[in-house]
């Protein structure tokens, strides 16, 4: 009950950003760029479960780019690249690129480094960066992140337009079944006990960087206007 109410309050203050659709559209490049170098991580493990967790993370990261395509066909622009095509070209760069400058918008944008970027993201990764975190950290907020997204992407739906809520339901249930895939490899990982302890740590830090979503709201406005 007390994320429904806090989805419903951020999705209002996502839609009073006057190009929040934009917005929605980097978050989603940031999260591909980010789940497709833990694939990469991941695939240069030993032992069965990263294996699997490598593909699940691949199956995310090729999600996470499709949500961002269909962002960028709501505000009349497309990424150039597919994503399967970008996770297989410049294979030896991956963990340098963030830029993105085959957007047809036109835009060159930093999709990467979210972690350090917003207030809210600082307090969420206490001051770190997303990957510095061990696979027990990372599973455990990437479950509570995309938990979370699904139902602030629910909410959403109440305050956009008919043709923008066509395109979200689908993303929304897309989230879900991330967050699902997610626990199980996470609780595969650590255990049940374990697993429920980390999502506890990770699900208060989230409430305290929710708190801190106005301000980095305030602070877009500001630059947009």
């Amino acid at each position: 009950m007390v994320d429904e109410v806090l989805a419903i309050v951020l999705a209002r203050i996502i839609t009073l950003l006057p190009n929040y659709l934009l917005l929605l559209k980097k978050l989603e490049v940031g999260v591909f760029f980010f789940c497709w170098r833990s694939h990469r991580e991941a695939k240069g493990l030993p032992t069965c479960f990263y294996g699997t967790l490598a593909k699940t993370l691949k199956e995310q990261a090729l999600s996470e780019y499709g949500h961002a395509q269909v962002f960028c066909k709501l505000t009349g622009s497309k990424l150039n690249m597919s994503g399967a095509g970008l996770m297989s070209r410049e294979e030896k760069a991956a963990f340098d690129w963030g830029c993105v400058d085959w957007d047809t918008s036109g835009e060159s944008y930093q999709a990467d480094g979210m972690s350090t970027r917003y207030l809210s993201t600082k307090i969420f990764f206490c001051f770190r960066t997303a990957n510095s975190y061990d696979w027990e950290s990372r599973l455990a907020f990437m479950y509570v992140l995309e938990d979370f997204q699904s139902l602030f992407y629910k909410q959403l739906l109440r305050f956009v337009p008919e043709e923008v809520q066509l395109k979200l339901a689908p993303i929304a249930e897309d989230e879900l079944t991330h967050a699902i895939e997610i626990h199980a490899c996470l609780r595969c990982l650590v255990g049940p006990n374990r697993q429920e302890w980390l999502i506890f740590l990770w699900q208060i830090r989230k409430y305290l960087a929710l708190v801190c979503i106005p301000v980095d709201a305030c602070l877009q406005k500001l630059i947009n206007s």
